[in-house]
Protein backbone atom coordinates (compact mmCIF):
# COMPACT_ATOMS: atom_id res chain seq x y z
CA UNK A 1 0.00 0.00 0.00
CA UNK A 2 1.16 3.46 -1.03
CA UNK A 3 1.70 5.98 1.62
CA UNK A 4 -1.01 7.83 -0.12
CA UNK A 5 -3.74 5.19 0.69
CA UNK A 6 -2.44 4.25 3.73
CA UNK A 7 -3.49 8.24 4.59
CA UNK A 8 -6.95 7.58 2.82
CA UNK A 9 -7.29 4.43 5.17
CA UNK A 10 -6.51 6.31 8.04
CA UNK A 11 -8.91 8.48 7.35
CA UNK A 12 -12.06 5.86 6.87
CA UNK A 13 -11.06 4.46 9.74
CA UNK A 14 -11.13 8.05 11.73
CA UNK A 15 -14.52 8.63 10.28
CA UNK A 16 -15.64 4.70 11.53
CA UNK A 17 -18.51 4.54 14.51
CA UNK A 18 -17.02 2.76 17.29
CA UNK A 19 -13.37 3.42 18.26
CA UNK A 20 -13.66 0.27 19.76
CA UNK A 21 -13.28 -1.45 16.08
CA UNK A 22 -11.00 1.18 15.10
CA UNK A 23 -7.84 -1.26 15.43
CA UNK A 24 -9.53 -4.17 13.61
CA UNK A 25 -10.83 -2.21 10.57
CA UNK A 26 -7.26 -0.58 10.22
CA UNK A 27 -5.72 -4.19 10.56
CA UNK A 28 -8.29 -5.09 7.48
CA UNK A 29 -7.70 -2.19 5.68
CA UNK A 30 -3.88 -2.31 5.47
CA UNK A 31 -3.79 -6.13 3.52
CA UNK A 32 -4.90 -3.60 0.50
CA UNK A 33 -2.21 -4.05 -2.58
CA UNK A 34 -3.44 -1.53 -4.84
CA UNK A 35 -2.00 0.96 -7.12
CA UNK A 36 -4.88 2.98 -6.66
CA UNK A 37 -7.05 3.51 -3.79
CA UNK A 38 -9.98 1.54 -3.93
CA UNK A 39 -12.97 3.65 -5.68
CA UNK A 40 -15.84 1.26 -4.32
CA UNK A 41 -17.07 1.51 -0.73
CA UNK A 42 -14.30 0.14 1.60
CA UNK A 43 -16.96 -0.22 5.18
CA UNK A 44 -19.77 -0.99 4.86
CA UNK A 45 -22.35 -0.65 7.78
CA UNK A 46 -25.72 -2.99 7.64
CA UNK A 47 -28.04 -3.49 10.15
CA UNK A 48 -28.75 -7.67 11.65
CA UNK A 49 -30.95 -9.41 9.23
CA UNK A 50 -30.77 -6.47 5.87
CA UNK A 51 -28.68 -7.72 2.86
CA UNK A 52 -25.10 -6.63 2.23
CA UNK A 53 -23.33 -5.17 -0.53
CA UNK A 54 -19.63 -5.44 -0.80
CA UNK A 55 -18.73 -3.74 -4.25
CA UNK A 56 -15.33 -4.32 -5.74
CA UNK A 57 -14.30 -2.37 -9.04
CA UNK A 58 -12.07 -3.50 -11.87
CA UNK A 59 -9.69 -1.20 -14.63
CA UNK A 60 -12.95 -0.58 -17.35
CA UNK A 61 -10.62 -2.01 -19.97
CA UNK A 62 -9.99 -5.30 -19.59
CA UNK A 63 -11.50 -8.13 -18.35
CA UNK A 64 -10.08 -9.49 -14.94
CA UNK A 65 -11.37 -12.63 -12.82
CA UNK A 66 -11.77 -11.39 -9.04
CA UNK A 67 -11.84 -13.64 -6.15
CA UNK A 68 -13.77 -12.88 -2.96
CA UNK A 69 -12.14 -14.19 0.26
CA UNK A 70 -13.10 -14.47 3.90
CA UNK A 71 -10.05 -13.48 5.99
CA UNK A 72 -11.18 -15.05 9.54
CA UNK A 73 -11.06 -18.78 7.98
CA UNK A 74 -9.29 -17.93 4.41
CA UNK A 75 -12.77 -19.21 3.25
CA UNK A 76 -13.29 -18.66 -0.85
CA UNK A 77 -16.50 -17.49 -1.15
CA UNK A 78 -16.54 -16.60 -5.07
CA UNK A 79 -14.34 -16.83 -8.23
CA UNK A 80 -15.43 -14.80 -11.41
CA UNK A 81 -19.41 -15.46 -11.18
CA UNK A 82 -19.18 -18.68 -9.48
CA UNK A 83 -19.87 -19.48 -5.90
CA UNK A 84 -17.93 -21.83 -3.59
CA UNK A 85 -19.43 -21.50 -0.12
CA UNK A 86 -22.48 -23.65 0.50
CA UNK A 87 -23.69 -21.04 2.45
CA UNK A 88 -26.99 -19.97 0.43
CA UNK A 89 -26.82 -16.36 1.67
CA UNK A 90 -23.56 -15.94 -0.18
CA UNK A 91 -23.65 -15.10 -4.05
CA UNK A 92 -22.05 -12.76 -6.85
CA UNK A 93 -23.23 -10.84 -9.16
CA UNK A 94 -21.63 -8.12 -12.01
CA UNK A 95 -23.48 -4.87 -11.55
CA UNK A 96 -21.61 -3.65 -14.56
CA UNK A 97 -18.85 -3.98 -16.67
CA UNK A 98 -15.86 -3.08 -14.03
CA UNK A 99 -18.11 -3.99 -10.91
CA UNK A 100 -18.49 -6.94 -8.98
CA UNK A 101 -20.68 -7.34 -6.19
CA UNK A 102 -20.27 -9.92 -3.07
CA UNK A 103 -24.00 -9.90 -2.41
CA UNK A 104 -25.11 -11.23 1.43
CA UNK A 105 -28.86 -12.03 1.31
CA UNK A 106 -29.22 -11.71 5.51
CA UNK A 107 -26.75 -10.38 7.68
CA UNK A 108 -25.65 -11.58 10.93
CA UNK A 109 -23.37 -10.31 13.53
CA UNK A 110 -21.08 -13.50 12.92
CA UNK A 111 -20.66 -12.11 9.64
CA UNK A 112 -18.53 -9.19 10.74
CA UNK A 113 -15.21 -9.14 9.59
CA UNK A 114 -12.51 -8.26 6.70
CA UNK A 115 -13.11 -9.63 3.10
CA UNK A 116 -10.84 -9.41 0.18
CA UNK A 117 -11.48 -8.71 -3.57
CA UNK A 118 -8.35 -10.53 -5.26
CA UNK A 119 -8.12 -9.02 -9.16
CA UNK A 120 -6.03 -11.27 -11.32
CA UNK A 121 -4.47 -9.05 -12.62
CA UNK A 122 -0.83 -8.02 -14.05
CA UNK A 123 -0.40 -6.54 -10.32
CA UNK A 124 -2.13 -8.97 -8.31
CA UNK A 125 -4.40 -6.10 -7.16
CA UNK A 126 -6.07 -6.97 -3.75
CA UNK A 127 -8.83 -4.71 -2.09
CA UNK A 128 -10.17 -4.48 1.40
CA UNK A 129 -13.79 -4.34 2.59
CA UNK A 130 -14.71 -4.33 6.02
CA UNK A 131 -18.23 -5.14 7.29
CA UNK A 132 -19.84 -4.68 10.46
CA UNK A 133 -23.55 -5.55 10.93
CA UNK A 134 -25.49 -3.82 14.01
CA UNK A 135 -28.42 -4.12 16.16
CA UNK A 136 -30.95 -3.25 14.60
CA UNK A 137 -32.45 0.43 16.03
CA UNK A 138 -35.69 0.34 18.73
CA UNK A 139 -38.64 2.13 17.38
CA UNK A 140 -39.90 5.31 20.13
CA UNK A 141 -42.41 4.72 22.19
CA UNK A 142 -44.60 7.47 20.77
CA UNK A 143 -44.19 5.74 17.56
CA UNK A 144 -45.52 2.95 19.00
CA UNK A 145 -48.68 4.16 20.72
CA UNK A 146 -49.61 6.42 17.89
CA UNK A 147 -48.90 5.11 14.03
CA UNK A 148 -46.93 2.41 12.80
CA UNK A 149 -45.91 2.32 8.90
CA UNK A 150 -44.71 -1.21 7.03
CA UNK A 151 -43.55 -1.56 3.62
CA UNK A 152 -43.31 -4.54 2.16
CA UNK A 153 -42.32 -5.51 -1.99
CA UNK A 154 -42.98 -8.30 -4.22
CA UNK A 155 -42.18 -8.93 -8.25
CA UNK A 156 -45.19 -8.94 -10.08
CA UNK A 157 -43.89 -10.09 -14.09
CA UNK A 158 -41.30 -7.50 -14.56
CA UNK A 159 -42.74 -4.84 -12.15
CA UNK A 160 -41.58 -4.43 -8.45
CA UNK A 161 -44.55 -3.72 -5.97
CA UNK A 162 -44.30 -1.86 -3.09
CA UNK A 163 -47.38 -2.07 -0.36
CA UNK A 164 -46.94 1.04 1.95
CA UNK A 165 -48.89 0.26 5.22
CA UNK A 166 -49.77 3.79 8.01
CA UNK A 167 -52.29 2.59 10.56
CA UNK A 168 -52.80 5.50 13.26
CA UNK A 169 -54.88 4.31 16.86
CA UNK A 170 -56.91 7.43 15.90
CA UNK A 171 -59.76 5.74 13.36
CA UNK A 172 -60.92 9.33 12.94
CA UNK A 173 -57.20 10.72 11.75
CA UNK A 174 -57.55 11.17 7.94
CA UNK A 175 -54.56 13.16 7.40
CA UNK A 176 -51.79 10.93 6.63
CA UNK A 177 -49.94 11.52 3.93
CA UNK A 178 -47.36 9.29 2.88
CA UNK A 179 -43.64 10.59 1.41
CA UNK A 180 -41.99 8.26 -0.77
CA UNK A 181 -38.10 8.31 -1.09
CA UNK A 182 -35.22 6.25 -3.11
CA UNK A 183 -31.80 6.43 -1.38
CA UNK A 184 -33.34 10.01 0.55
CA UNK A 185 -34.60 11.62 -2.97
CA UNK A 186 -38.37 12.24 -3.28
CA UNK A 187 -39.63 9.76 -6.16
CA UNK A 188 -41.45 11.97 -8.70
CA UNK A 189 -44.52 10.12 -9.58
CA UNK A 190 -45.37 12.76 -12.68
CA UNK A 191 -42.74 10.09 -14.55
CA UNK A 192 -45.65 7.48 -15.16
CA UNK A 193 -43.82 5.36 -17.93
CA UNK A 194 -41.91 4.46 -14.80
CA UNK A 195 -43.75 4.62 -11.58
CA UNK A 196 -47.40 4.21 -10.47
CA UNK A 197 -49.14 4.94 -7.11
CA UNK A 198 -52.40 4.03 -5.95
CA UNK A 199 -53.76 4.84 -2.80
CA UNK A 200 -56.57 3.58 -0.69
CA UNK A 201 -58.04 5.13 2.70
CA UNK A 202 -59.78 3.42 5.22
CA UNK A 203 -60.84 4.47 9.25
CA UNK A 204 -56.86 5.26 9.97
CA UNK A 205 -55.64 3.42 8.03
CA UNK A 206 -53.76 4.48 4.64
CA UNK A 207 -52.83 1.44 1.98
CA UNK A 208 -50.32 3.25 -0.97
CA UNK A 209 -48.78 0.67 -3.57
CA UNK A 210 -45.99 2.01 -5.88
CA UNK A 211 -45.28 -0.01 -8.65
CA UNK A 212 -41.71 0.08 -10.62
CA UNK A 213 -42.54 -0.46 -14.26
CA UNK A 214 -40.11 -2.60 -16.07
CA UNK A 215 -37.92 -3.12 -13.29
CA UNK A 216 -34.01 -3.28 -14.61
CA UNK A 217 -30.85 -3.09 -11.80
CA UNK A 218 -30.93 0.69 -12.35
CA UNK A 219 -34.00 0.79 -9.91
CA UNK A 220 -31.94 -0.67 -6.80
CA UNK A 221 -31.99 1.25 -4.25
CA UNK A 222 -32.96 2.12 -1.02
CA UNK A 223 -37.17 2.86 -1.14
CA UNK A 224 -38.74 4.49 1.97
CA UNK A 225 -42.17 5.71 3.02
CA UNK A 226 -42.79 8.07 5.20
CA UNK A 227 -45.31 9.82 7.63
CA UNK A 228 -44.87 12.34 10.55
CA UNK A 229 -42.14 10.70 12.49
CA UNK A 230 -42.96 7.06 10.78
CA UNK A 231 -40.70 5.61 8.16
CA UNK A 232 -40.48 2.25 7.07
CA UNK A 233 -37.92 1.04 4.77
CA UNK A 234 -36.64 -1.76 1.98
CA UNK A 235 -33.13 -2.66 0.16
CA UNK A 236 -34.19 -3.45 -3.59
CA UNK A 237 -31.66 -5.30 -4.90
CA UNK A 238 -32.58 -6.82 -8.63
CA UNK A 239 -29.83 -9.65 -9.36
CA UNK A 240 -30.11 -9.84 -13.86
CA UNK A 241 -28.40 -12.82 -13.44
CA UNK A 242 -30.32 -15.06 -11.50
CA UNK A 243 -33.42 -13.65 -13.51
CA UNK A 244 -31.86 -15.00 -16.60
CA UNK A 245 -31.03 -18.17 -15.47
CA UNK A 246 -34.87 -18.55 -13.72
CA UNK A 247 -36.71 -16.99 -16.79
CA UNK A 248 -34.63 -19.98 -18.97
CA UNK A 249 -36.13 -23.00 -17.04
CA UNK A 250 -39.42 -23.64 -17.80
CA UNK A 251 -41.25 -23.19 -14.43
CA UNK A 252 -44.73 -22.46 -15.17
CA UNK A 253 -45.71 -21.09 -11.70
CA UNK A 254 -42.66 -18.54 -12.07
CA UNK A 255 -43.01 -16.07 -14.50
CA UNK A 256 -40.19 -12.84 -14.16
CA UNK A 257 -37.51 -11.14 -16.18
CA UNK A 258 -35.88 -9.73 -12.13
CA UNK A 259 -35.35 -11.27 -9.27
CA UNK A 260 -35.78 -9.11 -6.28
CA UNK A 261 -33.87 -9.52 -3.28
CA UNK A 262 -35.59 -7.70 -0.18
CA UNK A 263 -36.19 -7.13 3.56
CA UNK A 264 -38.03 -5.52 5.73
CA UNK A 265 -36.06 -2.66 7.67
CA UNK A 266 -37.64 -1.11 10.48
CA UNK A 267 -40.20 1.89 11.56
CA UNK A 268 -38.10 4.42 13.38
Amino acid sequence: MTKNNARKVAEKVRNFPGNCASEEVMACLRQERSRVENPSQTIVNVVAENPAYLHCSVPPDAEHEIAWTRVSDGALLTAGNRTFTRDPRWQVSKKSANIWVLNLRRAEHQDSGCYLCEINDKHNTVYAVYLKVLDPPLPSPASLQKKSTKLMANMSGDEVVLNCTVTSTDKTDDDIDVVWTRDGTTINFNNTEKYILKVKRDAGVVIETMRIRKATMEDDGNYACEHSQQKASQIVHINKAEAQTANSSNLSYFSFSTVLTILYYSFL
